[in-house]
């Protein structure tokens, strides 16, 4: 039931039989019920498909085991004081989780669903105050029915960056279909102001580019990217690009990595701590740079490090925050790559086109594409792909 979810979603089912398992905790450890709701929400059909880091945990295994050190070494879990112990207790208590005999991994004893079994027990409503938190909505409406999980929409946040008061939306889900319909025949106020409250199926279908990124790529040709450069307002809103600037304390630096490590061991080990959109690390080094979406994931990365004594490849890592004028290079790069890419595509036009992907020159095709060294393709790994410019507003 409830909180943090994490990432996007995946079909995903167990390859192996699910046999029982379930080891037997501690039988001196109290069980902590804000615990085991927690690590409940993050195994259930709500979340798991959602949650690419963990989900890929899961896949680690055929019978879909993950370590309950890592559960612990979660934000959440930190903030509640789980331990293994505790965790295994939570666990075993649960009608859908399991641990194992040796009491150090858990998972779900039934496979996940292959589609989104949320979506029509889910509504979305809008109008909520800036600075609305997921605890006050799940008390809010568990007045009105069972409250299964709460998000807001990220959407609203960056879009309102500014302002802590602008109005946000939220999807709610609930136990059932039919709960989430009647709760949206309701007229209801939060904070003195009615909430407008649709299904989440015709939210989606009023805005496709929500549903998924693909969508997004969808609505990106309709509004010109044929694969002929774009029109020619396309073309002129380009020369308006501008680069993203990104703020100070995103960047940490990790020493001591162990030999044959890889982009993906680094990427992995720091997921836990918030989305991680860059890795710069050559093969064989030693030391990686780790750039954050937020300086609030870096800042906890490195709190959570600290004494951690977290190993890469069998050798103990240090974590550091990257400040002053190292800080102040790595920014001005980013920059510099986000104005060299705008003046590229501002001089040859949009995809498709001369020079642009499925074009000559750099495109996927011959005469360029995603070649080069293995050195490149392991500092260039990333999830935003290398600094893409945005648009003025």
């Amino acid at each position: 039931k409830l909180w943090q979810g994490r990432g996007g979603w995946s079909r995903y089912s167990f390859s192996a039989k699910m046999e029982p398992a379930q080891g037997v905790p501690d039988q001196a450890e109290p069980l902590d019920p804000k615990i085991k709701k927690q690590i409940e929400f993050y195994f259930c059909d709500s979340n798991l498909p959602k949650d690419r880091f963990l989900l890929s945990k899961t896949k680690e295994t055929p019978e879909g085991w993950v370590s309950l050190e890592l559960i612990a070494s979660f934000k959440k879990m930190r903030e509640l004081g789980a331990t293994t112990s505790k965790l295994a207790v939570a666990a075993a208590a649960s009608d859908f989780l399991e641990v194992d005999q040796e009491v150090t991994r858990v998972r779900r004893t039934t496979p996940l669903p292959e589609t989104d079994v949320t979506i029509p027990r889910s509504l979305h409503a809008k109008e909520f105050p800036g600075d609305t938190g997921i605890e006050q909505l799940e008390s809010f409406f568990s007045g009105y029915g069972t409250v299964l999980s709460v998000r807001l929409l990220k959407a609203d946040k960056k879009a309102n960056a500014d302002s802590d008061t602008a109005p946000i939306s939220a999807f709610i889900e609930f136990s059932s279909k039919e709960e989430a319909e009647a709760i949206c025949q309701k007229e209801i106020s939060f904070a003195n102001a009615k909430l407008e409250m649709v299904s989440k199926e015709e939210y989606l279908k009023q805005n496709p580019s929500a549903s998924s990124e693909n969508e997004k790529a969808k609505d990106g040709k309709k509004k010109g990217h044929d694969g002929k450069g774009g029109d020619k307002k396309e073309k002129s809103e380009k020369k308006e690009d501008t680069y993203k600037a990104y703020p100070k304390g995103i960047f940490i630096k990790i020493e001591g990595i162990g030999e044959g490590a890889t982009l993906h061991d680094i990427k992995d080990t720091f997921s836990k701590y918030g989305s991680v959109k860059f890795v710069e690390f050559k093969e064989g080094d030693t030391e990686a740079c780790i750039r954050f979406d937020t300086p609030d994931d870096a800042s906890e990365a490195v709190r959570g490090e600290k004494n951690a004594g977290t190993e890469i490849c069998g050798s103990a890592i240090t974590v550091s925050a990257i400040t002053g004028e190292e800080e102040d290079q790595k920014l001005e790069e980013i920059k510099q790559k986000q104005v060299d890419k705008m003046n590229r595509f501002g001089d040859k036009g949009g995809r498709g086109g001369r020079g642009g992907r499925g074009g000559r020159g750099r495109g996927r095709g011959r005469g360029g594409g995603r070649g080069g060294s293995r050195e490149k393709r392991q500092r260039e790994g990333s999830d935003d792909e290398n600094e893409r410019p945005t648009k003025k507003a």
